[in-house]
C-alpha cells in the first residue's frame, strides 16, 4: 500500500507501462488484481460478468454506508441490489431527464453569473464548489422536485461537505481496516471509526428530513416514484434512504469533478475553447437560441472535447472494486475466487496501445464519434471508445445524467465566457497543474485552483 503512493492512479499507470496490462498486488491477506487493457477488462467484467461482479463487505462502505447491504454501488450482487439498481436505471432514463433539463439551464446560468461576477470582482475564482452546487442541485431538484427549491444554501453546503467526507472515508486510506487488515489497529487508537459512525449518522439524519419533506410535497419528483415501487421491489425506508443517498452522491460529486478538469484544461487551450465556441455561435446564429443537449450531434468537436476529457483525467482511478465469486480462467488468465479484480480508470484511459499520445490532450482523436456516453458504454464492446462508466452488470446507471449536466454546463459556458489562467506577478499566464491531483478516496480531484471567467463582447 505504500508503493501506491499518494496518487495511486498515477503509480499503476508506472506500473503498467513497465510491468504489462495485469498486475498482482499482495494487500496484506488480500489480492488485487489490477487491468489497464479493455480487451482483457471486457473479458473479466463483462463476458465473465456472473462470476466477477460482487463486491468486499468493507467496513465503511457495507456495514455503515450501506447499511449491510442496502443501495447501488457497495452492495453485493443479489435480488435486493438488482432491484434498486433497476429503479435506478428507470428514474435516470432520458424520458425522466428530458423533463428536468430547463431546470438544470437555471441553475447552469446562476452559476455561471456567479463566476462572471466574482471575477470581475477578485480578478479570478476557483470553480469547484460552484460546480458542485450545479451538480448537487440538478439531482436534488430531479429527486426531490418542488421541495429541493426551497433547500438554503448552508444545507446545501452540507449536503456537500457529507458527500465527500463519504467518499474519502470510501477509499483505501479511509477504510484501512478492510484493505490491509493488519493495520487495523491504526484506526483503533484514532478516533477514526468514531468519525465515520458520526458521518452516516449526520447523513441519515439530513436525508431523511429530505425525503420527508419531498414525500410530503405536492410536486411530483423522482422520489415519489422511487417510493410507489418499493413493494413491487421489495424496498424498505432503509433501502430509500440509501438509494438516496447513493443517486445525489454520484449524481452530483463526479460530474463536477470531471467538469472542474475541463475548465482546467481549456483555461490552457485558447485554441480548443475557440473552436468550440465557433461551433456554439453558429448554432445560435441559425436557431437564435443556445443549443441543449437534443442538438448535440450539430456540435460535433464539442463533443470530441468532451470524450477527451474524461478520457484524459478520469474522475475516479477504479470505481468500485469488484470481486470473484468463482474461480476465473481467461485468455489464458487464472484468478481465484475472492480476489479484488479493478479496472484501473486512468491506467487504461492513458495505454499507448489503444490511445497513441495518451498524455496529450487531443480532441480529434474521437472525430467521427456521435454516439451517446450510454450508448457507446453500453454497446458492443469493439464499438467503445471510452471506460469511464464501468463495466457488465456493475456499469453506472447514471450515464445520460451525467452527460447531459457535462455538456449544458460546458455549452452554457462557453456560450458566454472566456475560460483563461490567471496573471502571475511577472505578467506571464499561471497555468493549472493538471498533475497535481487531490487524494479524494475513491475520485480522482483536481487540487484546488483559481481561473478567470470573461464575459464575452
Amino acid at each position: 500500500m505504500l508503493s501506491l503512493k499518494d496518487t495511486p492512479g498515477l503509480q499503476l499507470q508506472t506500473w503498467h507501462r513497465n510491468l504489462g496490462p495485469i498486475i498482482r498486488l499482495n494487500m496484506g491477506v488480500q489480492h488485487w488484481v489490477i487491468i489497464n487493457d479493455p480487451t482483457i477488462a471486457h473479458e473479466l467484467f463483462s463476458r465473465n460478468g456472473i462470476k466477477t461482479s460482487d463486491r468486499q463487505k468493507h467496513k465503511f462502505t457495507y456495514d455503515m454506508y450501506s447499511k449491510g447491504g442496502r443501495g447501488i454501488p457497495f452492495n453485493k450482487t443479489s435480488k435486493k441490489w438488482k432491484n434498486a439498481r433497476n429503479i435506478a436505471i428507470s428514474i435516470l432514463s432520458p424520458k425522466y431527464v428530458e423533463s428536468f433539463t430547463k431546470v438544470l439551464d437555471t441553475i447552469i446560468d446562476k452559476a455561471i453569473k456567479q463566476l462572471e461576477d466574482e471575477t470581475e470582482k477578485n480578478g479570478s475564482v476557483s470553480p469547484m464548489h460552484s460546480l458542485k452546487v450545479v451538480t448537487f442541485s440538478a439531482m436534488l431538484r430531479s429527486l426531490l422536485g418542488g421541495s429541493a427549491k426551497f433547500i438554503a444554501s448552508e444545507t446545501l453546503d452540507d449536503i456537500i461537505k457529507t458527500t465527500e467526507v463519504m467518499f474519502t472515508y470510501s477509499g483505501p486510506e479511509g477504510d484501512i481496516d478492510s484493505f490491509v487488515p493488519q493495520l487495523a489497529w491504526i484506526n483503533k487508537r484514532s478516533k477514526h471509526r468514531e468519525e465515520a459512525e458520526a458521518i452516516i449518522n449526520h447523513r441519515d439524519s439530513l436525508y431523511k428530513r429530505l425525503i420527508q419533506d419531498a414525500l410530503e410535497g405536492d410536486q411530483d419528483c423522482l422520489l415519489k416514484h422511487i417510493y410507489s415501487l418499493r413493494d413491487e421491489y421489495e424496498l424498505d425506508e432503509t433501502d430509500l434512504l440509501v438509494m438516496t443517498s447513493d443517486l445525489i452522491s454520484a449524481g452530483g460529486d463526479p460530474t463536477a469533478l470531471s467538469l472542474a478538469w475541463l475548465f482546467a484544461i481549456l483555461s490552457q487551450n485558447p485554441g480548443v475553447q475557440m473552436k468550440m465556441q465557433s461551433e456554439i455561435d453558429s448554432f445560435v446564429a441559425r436557431n437564435g437560441r443556445t443549443p441543449g443537449f437534443s442538438d448535440r450531434e450539430e456540435l460535433p468537436y464539442t463533443i470530441s472535447v468532451l470524450l477527451e476529457n474524461i478520457r484524459f483525467r478520469s474522475v475516479t482511478n477504479f470505481g468500485v472494486p469488484h470481486l470473484t465469486t468463482q474461480d476465473v480462467e481467461f485468455l489464458g488468465f487464472f484468478i481465484p475466487k475472492d480476489t479484488v479484480v479493478i479496472s484501473s480508470m486512468h491506467a487504461m484511459h492513458m495505454n499507448e496501445n489503444v490511445y497513441e499520445n495518451a498524455d496529450k490532450f487531443i480532441p480529434d482523436r474521437f472525430s467521427g464519434s456521435r454516439k451517446t456516453w450510454s450508448i457507446s458504454s453500453n454497446g458492443s464492446f469493439e464499438e467503445r471508445d471510452m471506460y469511464a462508466f464501468g463495466w457488465g452488470r456493475r456499469i453506472c446507471p447514471g450515464i445520460h445524467f451525467a452527460e447531459v449536466e457535462t455538456f449544458s454546463v460546458c455549452v452554457r459556458t462557453l456560450a458566454r465566457c472566456n475560460i483563461e489562467p490567471i496573471i502571475g506577478l511577472d505578467g506571464k499566464p499561471e497555468y493549472v497543474d493538471l498533475d497535481s491531483i487531490l487524494p479524494a478516496g475513491l475520485n480522482f480531484s483536481p487540487k484546488e485552483y483559481k481561473v478567470k471567467f470573461i464575459k464575452r463582447g
